[in-house]
């Protein structure tokens, strides 16, 4: 792992969260705020990001209540927020399901749920937000991750195969983004690490989260893209291994066999 350094003031910026009413989420909401952000949360629960609202009290956070889960909640709040703000810089999804539930236990509907928020409302939010950013020359998105499918556990099966999705549907995302024309829209996976939320009752508490998502969202032009941050630090992957085939070709070339 390796440390990059941030540039990106925040002052002003407009911030989208999602997941904002609780958790990491709200801890993410409070820090950006206090940094002089506005940040629009969205949220199932209205009663929670109002909360959240009153506690971070300096007027920079807006609420859009909506389900993740239904393609025309997130159309709503993106429509709001370029309604209201006529942009977004920096987008954050943090919304996730985690039921705790055997594979078989778990019915086809209930599975194909936790994929929907997890991934696909994702990938929604990334399609409506990702065009104006490139129109604007700036933006970032960042995906928060986990390293759950690297070392599954029991009862987590559709949790862990939303986030090996996510890494790779970043990654993916990222490499459609010309790095010569838009040097400044950066598209990276976020490892909050483990947190005490409804999820868990274990790990840190969710404030300690944001001094790493701060740094990766202020992230400069031509900086890392594409790539893994666990919490501040850029994970370095090994490249993938090539296969039979290729390690044949490989050799051919070297002894001059290749056509």
């Amino acid at each position: 792992m390796t440390s990059i350094q941030s540039s990106v003031p925040l002052a002003n910026k407009i911030v989208v969260i999602t997941g904002a009413g609780s958790g990491v989420g709200r801890g993410l909401a409070e820090g950006f705020c206090r940094d002089g952000a506005t940040v629009v949360g969205f949220g199932r629960t209205a009663a929670d990001l109002e909360a959240a609202a009153r506690q971070i009290g300096n007027g920079r956070m807006h609420c859009v209540a909506g389900d993740l889960a239904r393609p025309a909640d997130i159309e709503r709040l993106f429509a709001e927020v370029n309604a209201r703000f006529g942009r977004i810089d920096i987008l954050i999804n943090n919304a996730a399901l985690y039921p705790k539930v055997p594979f078989l236990a778990a019915s086809p509907e209930e599975w194909a749920q936790v994929l929907q928020v997890n991934v696909i409302a994702m990938a929604h939010c990334c399609r409506i937000a990702l065009p104006g950013m490139l129109e604007r020359g700036f933006g970032r998105v960042l995906n928060v991750g986990s390293f759950a499918h690297r070392g599954p556990i029991p009862s987590s099966s559709a949790y862990s195969a939303s986030k090996a999705a996510v890494s790779v549907l970043t990654k993916c995302i990222a490499l459609e983004v010309d790095r010569v024309r838009y040097p400044d829209v950066l598209v990276n996976e976020f490892l909050p690490g483990v947190t005490r939320t409804r999820m868990s009752d274990q790990g840190a508490d969710p404030a300690e989260v944001y001094p790493h998502a701060k740094h990766v969202a202020t992230l400069p032009a031509n900086g890392p893209h594409g790539v893994i941050f666990d919490r501040s630090e850029l994970v370095l992957e090994n490249p993938p291994r090539r296969g039979v085939r290729g390690m044949a070709g490989a050799l051919a070339r070297r002894l001059g066999l290749s056509r």
